[in-house]
């Protein structure tokens, strides 16, 4: 049964949040055409390299993006722009910004159709392709401002040339879909993926995000004007929702694992992603994004009770500030700030954001809406509450708002300035659950 409390006061925190979000809008400039957002209000840096300007002393190419400190006030991200467009586009004083990005991100792709993952207005910062959520966020924008705007800036075949590139690039041995990275993913230390090769990994959060990459361009396909199409988008997502609940499901666990094939096994059993005890047993690893399925819709509803009643254990996954992002009694649970990582890439080590434990609005917000899909509204409600007590608490103490928390509701990262990007979602969850 789930204790409910009443909705905190959100005044502030919405008065807050509109006024950082406008901060977050930047003027087409460079590579970037439109109005775009970054998850963050400019800082004194940033601001000093969009003017070509230096600090003392320092040449402007020598400052640096910023990230690894916590300053993305430079970026703009396939993630962070997609999710926070959930919110935005709803709004006239955002929408053009919101929907800006996503131009930005198909303007700045590759010839072979790949969507970067993180764009800067000069450059691609990295090769990481984005994660399945493209065409989800040009879904949002076509219902919002309609099929001229869509057709005038080339929506569509845009956004099937990078499903296309990666039915390409990201086609896995089981028939799923690999993830790129880690990184690409946008959960930086997530048990499933990190540390692992490049695309090794078929997760449950890459394939349960291109059903709904599927189904958005079977959507956007009948009101662009593409009846012909459809049905194979749909046949499609409908092959893929079949195989991960094949071969992904576990269970014993009650939620869905990760596969890393490998030459001579026979069993998708001895594929699972995790450690083997003593005994030889593989112990599959735990993570929130084995539940994320459920926000796709994708479980048959006994399932879905199922990972309902993993999701709410409050020793596990059901914290008190939110959604802990790795079970709490788990062997590889922890909430530090940031983890280091070695990254192959650039042949050193580096800090990335944790994901093995800490609370983010995020994934709070995925669990909230496969709460709600599957009838659960009550803890639907009850996550909501808590996600904009998080955000309201958080604001009222420091007086900034933070991209991860702890249990005690303390802001973890970043150490300056303040974190907007997809908490717009807070409010937004709020409005939509009570």
């Amino acid at each position: 049964m789930i204790a409910h409390a009443g909705p905190p006061d959100t005044t502030a925190l919405r008065a807050a949040l509109r006024r950082w979000t406008g901060e977050c809008i930047r003027a087409p400039h460079l590579r970037f055409r439109h109005p775009w957002l970054a998850p963050m209000p400019l800082s004194a840096a940033a601001a000093r390299v969009l003017a070509g300007a230096a600090a003392p002393g320092q040449r402007a190419s020598a400052s640096g993006d910023g990230f690894s400190s916590g300053d993305y006030s430079l970026g703009l991200f396939h993630h962070d722009a997609s999710e926070a467009s959930i919110a935005l586009l709803d709004d006239p004083e955002f929408r053009d910004a919101a929907a800006g990005s996503l131009l930005c991100l198909l303007d700045c792709a590759d010839p072979d159709g790949r969507v970067h993952r993180a764009e800067l207005p000069h450059k691609a910062r990295e090769a990481e392709p984005s994660k399945p959520v493209i065409a989800q966020y040009a879904l949002r924008c076509t219902r919002v401002l309609g099929a001229e705007w869509a057709e005038r800036h080339r929506v569509y075949p845009r956004v099937v040339a990078f499903q296309r590139w990666q039915e390409r690039n990201l086609a896995g041995l089981h028939g799923l879909f690999l993830t790129w990275s880690s990184l690409q993913s946008g959960f930086d230390t997530d048990v499933l993926s990190a540390g692992f090769p490049d695309r090794t990994i078929e997760g449950p959060d890459t394939n349960a995000f291109l059903v709904l990459e599927y189904e958005a361009l079977a959507e956007l396909a009948r009101l662009l004007g593409y009846p012909g199409e459809v049905d194979g988008w749909l046949e499609s997502a409908t092959t893929l929702r079949k195989r991960i609940e094949d071969l992904l499901w576990s269970e014993a666990l009650g939620h869905y694992v990760a596969l890393r094939w490998e030459h001579g096994v026979g069993a998708p059993e001895a594929e699972i992603v995790g450690t083997r005890d003593v005994d030889g047993v593989v112990r599959p690893f735990v993570s929130w994004t084995g539940l994320l399925p459920l926000y796709a819709g994708i479980p048959s509803p006994d399932r879905a009770r199922r990972m309902v009643d993993v999701l709410l254990r409050p020793e596990g996954f059901w914290g008190p500030s939110g959604v802990r992002t790795c079970p709490a009694d788990d062997l590889y649970f922890q909430q530090s700030p940031r983890v280091l990582l070695f990254d192959f890439k650039k042949d050193r080590r580096g800090p990335v954001s944790n994901w093995s434990g800490p609370v983010w609005v995020l994934s709070s917000a995925y669990l909230a809406e496969g709460l709600a899909r599957y009838g659960y509204s009550a803890e639907a409600r009850e996550l909501a509450v808590r996600t904009a007590r998080l955000l309201a608490s958080d604001l009222a103490r420091t007086g900034a708002l933070h991209e991860c928390w702890n249990d005690a509701g303390d802001g973890l990262w970043p150490r300056s300035g303040t974190f907007v990007s997809w908490n717009v979602l807070g409010p937004w969850l709020l409005d939509r659950h009570l």
